[in-house]
């Protein structure tokens, strides 16, 4: 074998000669940068966020103005004043924002739980054969609230009358927050269909968390003998950490939001409840009860919608400090 002056051999020689002499490649078309590509849809996505933003603006707005003579009557004494009298056109949000907050409340104690394990055993211990039957689980979000509302009405509040709440007034350390009678219609019972509602929201995005976790996390796992269970517990629940804290964020939502079955099964008392068991009533469902008539009532209307503002400012309270905790947990990803 012959070597050229550089010591290298002939046929590297000749081949580097014929690579310098072969025609350059053109670069594909899609990935040349050409002008104005992607202005459409730049443009619109920008037109979609200024509407959508003027549209928000217009119902702050529209909330503030039809609500200024609740604000300017009661002042901001108005957001814990305890009573709601109408003979003497007395106003305050406080029992209406303690239902709202205690209802949505059981329902992420019941759900996050069950929503979570739901999820984890479809994604990473259920047959084949099983999994697709998760779909049943998406479909009680098809069912209409005022439905559900009348399940929980009709079915679900004479059991809790006759079994579940009695056997809570007995459990040591709970006992505390069921005391008094037994109505079957509760808070209580408002926030376990609330529970039911924010399920498949809280089932649909973990699933999704959950598959989007590597296979090598999961087989590095099993392969340092880990347990099935070990490996969904320690390394597939926190892989999928922002994703089930953004589930648990926008189930929070529709539990606060949530008016016409709650309206069916809290009991409308318009008072704070002193009990789990006892009736109350939320900012939705007050709304709901009371508007038709408020026009006959002086500064009931304004008061009224003023607890539609508040609602508005606790949901974009709850999807601001949830936006804020992703993006937290995100640099920490990142900086680790």
């Amino acid at each position: 074998m012959s070597l050229d002056p550089n010591g290298n051999p002939d046929f590297v020689t000749e081949f580097e000669d014929e690579l310098s002499r072969a025609p350059a490649v053109p670069r594909l078309a899609w990935t040349r940068r050409t002008p104005g590509r992607g202005l459409g849809y730049r443009g619109l996505l920008w037109a979609g966020s200024v509407v959508f933003a003027a549209v928000l603006l217009a119902i702050i707005a529209t909330l503030l103005y039809r609500s200024g003579d609740a604000w300017s009557t009661f002042g901001i004494g108005f957001v814990w004043g305890k009573s709601w009298d109408t003979v003497r056109s007395v106003f305050g949000a406080l029992p209406f924002i303690v239902g709202t907050l205690v209802t949505s409340a059981i329902a992420l104690v019941v759900a996050v739980p069950v929503g979570i394990a739901c999820a984890a055993y479809l994604t990473e211990m259920a047959p084949r054969w099983l999994r697709p039957f998760g779909v049943l689980v998406d479909l009680i979000a098809a069912v209409p609230s005022v439905i559900v509302g009348l399940w929980g009405l009709l079915v679900a509040a004479p059991v809790f009358s006759r079994d579940v709440e009695p056997f809570f007034k007995k459990v040591p350390g709970v006992s505390w927050f069921f005391h008094g009678t037994p109505f079957g219609v509760s808070v209580f019972l408002a926030g376990f269909i609330l529970s039911i509602m924010v399920v498949p929201t809280i089932v649909a995005l973990t699933r999704t968390a959950l598959l989007g976790v590597g296979v090598a996390e999961r087989e590095g796992g099993m392969a340092l003998g880990a347990t099935p269970w070990q490996v969904v517990r320690k390394i597939v629940l926190p892989g999928a950490r922002s994703g089930i804290v953004a589930a648990v964020v926008l189930a929070l939502g529709r539990a606060v939001g949530e008016t016409i079955a709650v309206t069916l099964v809290i009991g409308n008392s318009y008072s704070i409840p002193h009990s789990l068991l006892a009736p109350g009533a939320t900012l939705g469902s007050v709304i709901v009860n009371q508007f038709g008539d408020s026009s006959t009532i002086r500064h009931e209307q304004p008061a009224l919608i003023a607890l539609g503002v508040i609602l508005l400012v606790i949901g974009l309270l709850i999807n601001g400090g949830g936006q804020v905790l992703l993006r937290s947990r995100f640099k920490q990803a990142q900086a680790k």
